[in-house]
């Protein structure tokens, strides 16, 4: 490497920009050195090291998010391969543009429709545009919640609530595939008003329609204002129903 460029890649480097500093000294030495414009310099050496950035963090954001089916594709879901969706929703629910605007998805279809999978690719593609995402099943978040709830050292159970309730974007598998006792609905209700208070999104799968949800969450007469507060807040959005062709 020439003596006048070595300061350069020395900056580089110690900026933390090991592959931009790489990339550098091998265009420093090429015969088409003098060739490139100033702007196609900067490209040439800058993009290699932003697109190690972008992947290191999809990664993290991926591995964060709790996900399973980390390889669901954002790309199959349209009509098409026995399944029929409202291209249109999907195509601006991919958007995330509801995000921005504090709503939430809810996707709905009998058993087998492919509403796991669709949670899951929309989580993975949310990951890749660096949002904060935890993917959970509503069994086991809600078991996990009411046991800290029962737990003498009550500060757990507040951490642990406003942990999922400031998490930018929460997937909640299998919403409403078990009934609850008044305690656990009282969770729920505390969990979804505080997100509705933060404008965090909430996306969520469910066999059931939500004008179901009054006997499927619980069949106690004690929740019904609680179970209405759920109703009214998470579907408030996007709707999508996934069908069988």
């Amino acid at each position: 490497m020439k003596n006048k460029t070595t300061d350069i890649y020395e900056m580089l480097d110690t900026l933390s920009l090991p592959v931009a500093a790489q990339r550098f000294a091998e265009l420093s030495k090429s015969p088409e050195f003098g060739s490139y414009t100033a702007l196609q310099f900067i490209r040439e050496v800058l993009e290699p090291q932003y697109i190690e950035t972008l992947n290191n963090r999809f990664e993290t954001n991926l591995r964060l998010s709790s996900l399973i089916n980390k390889g669901a594709l954002a790309e199959n879901l349209k009509t098409g391969n026995g399944r029929i969706y409202n291209d249109a929703t999907v195509e601006q629910i991919l958007k995330f543009h509801f995000a921005e605007n504090r709503q939430n998805v809810g996707i709905y279809g009998v058993t087998g429709a492919g509403k796991s999978y669709f949670l899951s690719a929309c989580c993975v593609e949310a990951c890749r545009r660096n949002y904060r995402c935890k993917f959970v099943d509503y069994s086991d978040l809600l078991d996990e919640l009411i046991v800290l709830n029962r737990q003498e050292d009550l500060n757990k159970y507040r951490k642990r609530i406003r942990y999922y309730a400031r998490i930018q974007l929460l997937f909640i598998d299998d919403f409403a595939i078990s009934r609850y006792s008044e305690e656990g609905i009282k969770i729920l209700y505390h969990l979804i008003k505080l997100r509705d208070d933060l404008g965090t999104s909430t996306l969520f799968s469910c066999q059931y329609s939500p004008d179901e949800w009054g006997n499927q969450l619980s069949d106690e007469k004690e929740c019904y204002g609680k179970l209405d507060g759920i109703r009214r807040r998470l579907t408030t959005g996007f709707t999508v129903l996934i069908e069988k062709a």
